[in-house]
């Protein structure tokens, strides 16, 4: 229950080591996913070489860019509650 509000009341420490770890928690997320479909592509393309026709083409690229965007977006986040939190300890 300490830890909850610890972190809930926004002390400077422990809220930038959560940033921290949200992050790369997120970032691990992200590249999971990547390669859920990195294996989808890998195992479409086994079933197309076994002479089956394709109607359809799977493309990383889509997936590719959109994690790149959400990584983008949640490390600019991150960085903007790490700024508001050292100038919040500046102050007081």
């Amino acid at each position: 229950m300490k830890i909850l509000i610890e972190f809930l009341s926004l002390r400077p420490v422990f809220t930038r080591c959560a940033l921290h770890a949200i992050w790369y928690v997120y970032l691990v997320a992200t590249v999971l996913q990547l390669a859920q479909y990195v294996m989808i592509l890998v195992s479409t393309s086994q079933v197309y070489s076994q002479g089956l026709i394709s109607h359809y083409s799977i493309s990383l690229l889509p997936p590719f860019l959109f994690a790149l965007a959400h990584l983008a977006l949640v490390r600019i986040f991150l960085e903007m509650a790490l700024q508001f939190i050292d100038k919040r300890t500046v102050n007081v």
